[in-house]
């Protein structure tokens, strides 16, 4: 992996176009109030990801994807910017759909969308 635009899901790398591809990230922390009226803020995760992902494909990849959607956990990899290295996590795929735009004698191309979730979130 080269660039931040190569996404894996289960060691298979998706055929990704220049369509749409959306990362965000979010952490996880707890906020309480210490008797003395004090916040006390504990981060427990950092830069959780979140991949929305929205392509056109053929039959092929839409069938792969279908069961990718089904499945309770993925593992995801893609390149990370900041450590520039591959980041690996666990995840699922929600929102998944997938519309018919071509058909042609010999194949159908389809407009693919999910987002990626971290498991655990």
């Amino acid at each position: 992996m080269a660039n931040k635009i190569e996404l894996k899901i289960n060691n298979d790398t998706l055929e990704l176009t220049n369509d749409k591809y959306e990362e965000s990230y979010k952490n996880v922390d707890s906020l309480n109030v210490s008797e003395a009226g004090t916040n006390l803020r504990a981060v427990m995760r950092t830069a959780i990801p979140t991949l929305s992902v929205s392509y056109k494909c053929d039959a092929a990849e839409k069938k792969k994807l279908d069961g990718f959607a089904r499945a309770s956990s993925l593992l995801a990899q893609k390149w990370d910017e900041y450590s520039e290295a591959v980041d690996s996590w666990a995840c699922f795929i929600d929102g998944y759909t997938a519309d018919l735009i071509v058909e042609t004698p010999t194949t159908r191309f389809y407009k693919v969308s999910f987002k990626l979730i971290d498991l655990e979130n």
